[in-house]
């Protein structure tokens, strides 16, 4: 019985050290409030991304595309001194990186 609560506490133990290190890996300072864009580069989430942008309509603009068009500039969101689409490329975030391309087409 001890052997087995051995295993199931080491089981348990490296589950919890190996999430803790993609969770040191991002560090976010600044305005936190947009965090979750450059957390959503970082896991290449597409749909973490689409929310993001969702939520900050009525707060940076009237319309999805004003929030777009807004934060897609470096000047106003930046991740680790980059605009999202460079950092995107920086990351290998394919999948928001080509979001982030036909958003910026449709603008």
């Amino acid at each position: 019985m001890k052997k087995l609560l051995f295993i199931a506490a080491a089981l348990t133990s490296s589950y919890a050290s190996a999430s803790n290190v993609y969770n040191k890996e991002l560090e976010f300072v600044g305005n936190l409030e947009l965090a979750n864009f450059c957390k959503a580069v970082a896991k290449d989430d597409v749909s973490l991304l689409r929310r993001s942008f969702s939520n900050k309509v009525g707060v940076f603009a009237t319309s999805k595309a004003g929030v777009y068009e807004i934060l897609l500039n470096k000047e106003n969101l930046s991740c680790n001194g980059k605009g999202i689409k460079e950092f995107s490329e920086e990351r290998n975030a394919e999948q928001v990186l080509s979001y982030l391309q036909s958003v910026e087409q449709s603008i």
